[in-house]
């Protein structure tokens, strides 16, 4: 793995730009495994922590949608990365949030916490990094325009 590479897309992440009308906003980010690397998402992991406190979350079969973003809204609350590694096809609970997140860096959630609309905006010092392997994302990854929900990209 080059260390540098991964280093300089934590960098990326870790901006924050002023889009008009004078809001900040971060972006989400992407890692890719290519099928012919052989480095694990542990290893991944562990590079990252040695530069930002990270999560890390596995979005498979066994999770519901409504769990990893309770999971994302508590690692917000402590101001963490989060590490998204996706074994499943995103679901549209997910999804949408993800798209409020990378449009408008929000958590949009209808009837939560006994309130009919609340919006929780991510940290300035959190941000969400989702990995998977590129043979996944292009056979099983169903929305159309999931790479463009990410600012940085990194193929490992």
């Amino acid at each position: 793995m080059d260390k540098e590479k991964l280093k300089t897309f934590i960098r990326l992440l870790q901006k924050v730009h002023t889009v008009p009308p004078l809001v900040d906003k971060c972006d989400l980010g992407l890692i890719v495994k290519e099928s012919k690397t052989k480095i694990s998402p542990d290893e991944i992991l562990d590079e990252i922590k040695k530069i930002v406190a990270i999560g890390r979350i596995v979005y498979d079969k066994s999770v519901a949608d409504e769990d990893v973003i309770e999971k994302i809204i508590e690692a917000f609350k402590r101001g963490e990365w989060i590490f998204l590694e996706t074994k499943k096809d995103i679901g549209s609970i997910l999804l949408n949030q993800l798209k409020h997140l990378a449009n408008n860096n929000i958590l949009q959630l209808i009837d939560y916490q006994g309130k009919d609309l609340v919006e929780i905006k991510i940290p300035e010092n959190s941000r969400i990094i989702i990995f998977a392997e590129r043979e996944f994302i292009e056979n099983k990854i169903s929305y159309p325009h999931f790479y463009r929900l990410f600012g940085p990209t990194l193929s490992l």
